[in-house]
């Protein structure tokens, strides 16, 4: 998806309905995906290169946008990052699948933070609490271990942030 089109479905007022995030994220997909789930976390990493994001508040953003949950940091040094997600999605996604998870959300939490860092990075999911519905995820970094320039995706990134202030002063 090109930012022409991003932009477009940002302007467009309908909102993606649970139902339907439901039936493709929590039904369709795991069919698809069969016992391989660990490529949801490879395709998180991709989507992250699609949508290359400029700064971290630019990450809750785009989690709000993408209806995948409210994002939080709630702890951050230089080696690692815990963020909490939460949310109306998050709780329906815990409480009508028992075998729900949250690679997809992990693989872009971790390509995301690598790009805007230049290091290695990798995220897990460090506790699912269905009494709370709250799914934590640990982002480790390794300062040591710079990644290739080369692999940075050329594209311009998106400054979520910026493009929904503008909006909401247009509106």
């Amino acid at each position: 998806m090109d930012v022409k089109l991003f932009h477009e479905l940002l302007n467009n007022n309908e909102q993606t309905t649970m139902f339907g995030y439901a039936l493709i994220r929590d039904t369709l997909l795991p069919d698809l995906i069969g016992d391989n789930a660990n490529i949801l976390y490879w395709s998180g990493k991709k989507l992250a290169r699609e949508f290359l994001l400029a700064t971290e508040e630019d990450l809750s953003l785009f989690f709000k946008q993408a209806n995948w949950g409210e994002l939080k940091k709630i702890k951050s040094d230089k080696k690692q990052q815990t963020f909490k997600l939460e949310g109306t999605i998050i709780k329906q996604r815990l409480k009508n699948n028992s075998k729900v998870d949250f690679l997809l959300e992990a693989g872009f939490i971790a390509e995301t933070i690598q790009n805007q860092r230049g290091f290695i990075s990798e995220t897990i999911i460090k506790d699912i609490d269905k009494r709370k519905n709250i799914v934590t995820f640990l982002n480790q970094l390794d300062p040591n271990d710079t990644i290739d320039p080369n692999l940075i995706p050329e594209q311009e990134p998106l400054h979520l942030t910026e493009i929904a202030r503008e909006k909401m002063e247009n509106d």
